[in-house]
């Protein structure tokens, strides 16, 4: 089996969306649930890829395209 089953319990008006959204897309819940997790975790790794690159931005002090330019020209 590829699949787990899972039990959760969600808010009437959540519950009511997803039946909403799961009719008006055509999909089963599990599937839009799948997506939607999916793209939870992916706006997380971003969020990740984001704060990595304030942090080289600072350490270089980087504020323009310039600067990017400069920094990989310089070696």
């Amino acid at each position: 089996r590829t699949t787990d089953v899972v039990s959760v319990s969600l808010p009437k008006n959540i519950s009511q969306k997803l039946d909403r959204l799961s009719k008006d897309k055509g999909q089963s819940k599990s599937s839009l649930i799948t997506l939607m997790i999916d793209q939870f975790a992916e706006d997380q790794r971003w969020d990740r890829i984001y704060k990595r690159g304030e942090e080289v931005r600072r350490k270089f002090k980087i504020t323009s395209e310039d600067d990017i330019d400069r920094i990989l020209h310089e070696r």
